[in-house]
C-alpha cells in the first residue's frame, strides 16, 4: 500500500502516487536533486538552501546577516528566505550542551551548483536570544563553515519575519503579538551559495 491505508494493494491505491513523509516546509519551496542516502529506510525530503559561505553581492539579495546567541554562545546568522529551512553547522553545534535527534526522514538539500547533500539530525527548540528576546528553532544539523545558524523560512514563517533588506533588519513576532525588530550587521558581506 502507498497511502498508509489497508484494504487495496499498492498498484490500486486511490491516491495513485506515494506519499512523502511530513516534515518542515515537506513539499514547498523544494528543490530537485537526487539523494545520497537511500539505504536508511527512511523517506526523502528535499529542502534547499541558496548560501552557505561568505562572498560579496549586490545588497538586494533577501538576507540578513549578524549576531544572536544560542544557548548563551554567540554565533554568527543569517536569516534567508531562499532557505526552506533553519540549519545549524556541524562545528558550532558540537559546543553546545545539547545532542540532536533522528529526524523520521532524511532532508536532502539542494543547492545552486547542482549539489545535493544529506542529513537526518536536527536540535529541536533550540534557545535562541536576539534583539533581547528568547525564541526557538528546530535547527537541522550541516556542515557549513562560514556562518553558525541559518534560519530559513521554516522559522521565518512560524514568527511571521518582516525582512528589510536595505536596512538588514527584520521584524518578528513573538506568540503574544508582540512584534521585535532585529538589526543586522549593515557592514555585513552578504554571502551566496558555495558548496564545500
Amino acid at each position: 500500500m502507498r497511502c498508509g491505508e489497508s484494504g487495496h494493494m499498492a498498484r490500486d491505491c486511490p491516491r495513485g502516487q506515494m506519499i512523502a513523509p511530513t516534515g518542515p516546509a515537506s513539499g514547498s519551496g523544494s528543490a530537485p536533486g537526487p539523494s545520497q542516502r537511500r539505504d536508511t529506510g527512511k523517506g526523502i525530503v528535499k529542502g534547499r538552501v541558496f548560501i552557505l559561505t561568505q562572498i560579496e553581492v549586490p545588497e538586494s539579495t533577501f538576507v540578513v546577516g549578524g549576531t544572536i546567541y544560542v544557548y548563551g554562545f554567540s554565533a554568527s546568522v543569517l536569516m534567508d528566505s531562499g532557505a526552506s529551512h533553519s540549519f545549524i553547522a556541524s562545528h558550532f553545534a558540537s559546543c553546545l550542551n545539547a545532542f540532536p535527534e533522528d529526524m523520521p526522514y532524511v532532508l536532502d538539500v539542494s543547492t545552486p551548483t547542482g549539489g545535493s547533500m544529506c542529513t537526518d539530525s536536527v536540535y529541536r527548540d533550540c534557545e535562541i536570544s536576539m534583539a533581547g528576546v528568547t525564541v526557538y528553532a528546530y535547527l537541522i544539523l550541516l556542515p557549513m563553515h562560514d556562518f553558525d545558524v541559518i534560519l530559513g523560512m521554516d522559522w521565518l514563517s512560524a514568527y511571521r519575519a518582516c525582512m528589510d533588506c536595505y536596512n538588514k533588519a527584520v521584524d518578528f513576532c513573538l506568540p503574544d503579538g508582540t512584534t521585535v525588530q532585529f538589526k543586522g550587521n549593515k557592514g555585513f558581506s552578504t554571502p551566496i551559495i558555495s558548496f564545500i
